[in-house]
């Protein structure tokens, strides 16, 4: 028979309410929201395609740039589109009953140290690409790097 492990799980107290720390369900949560950015991807193909161009128009190298996918409603995305983007009107989409993406080309070495602030498997996947393309995805509360 196997051994038994103590359960990971934990009950805490936070401001008079029980919170539960689980970071197995927490792993499993990422992992699902990390595969649905390939959703957004998809969705947004036509702008990778076009950035792919603009990379060869520019006479940029995937060692240079990457090719981003931001959620601007996303609780890491807006504040990297804000910065990226610097007093864009977002709302003008919401309006229209659309989901706000910044899309674009950022600096390769920059985007890993932005998604090493938030989602360390993410930047530590973009490091492994090598000299790939890739899109990075921000979404869903994760990044998700996918080589093109």
């Amino acid at each position: 028979m196997g051994t038994q492990t103590e359960p990971r799980a934990t009950v805490r107290e936070v401001d008079g309410r029980l919170v539960l720390d689980d970071p197995d369900a927490f792993g499993m949560i990422m992992a699902v929201e990390k595969h649905n950015c390939r959703n957004t991807l998809l969705l947004n193909i036509e702008r990778v395609i076009h950035f792919i161009t603009r990379m060869a128009v520019l006479g940029k190298s995937s060692d240079e740039v990457v090719i981003v996918i931001i959620n601007v409603d996303d609780p890491h995305g807006g504040p990297l589109a804000d910065h990226l983007m610097p007093g864009h009107d977002w709302q003008e989409y919401r309006d229209r009953g659309e989901v706000p993406f910044a899309r674009g080309l950022v600096d390769r070495e920059a985007m890993g140290e932005i998604l090493a602030t938030f989602d360390q498997m993410a930047a530590d996947k973009l490091a492994d690409a090598g000299g790939n393309a890739v899109v990075v995805v921000v979404d869903r509360g994760v990044a998700e790097v996918f080589e093109v």
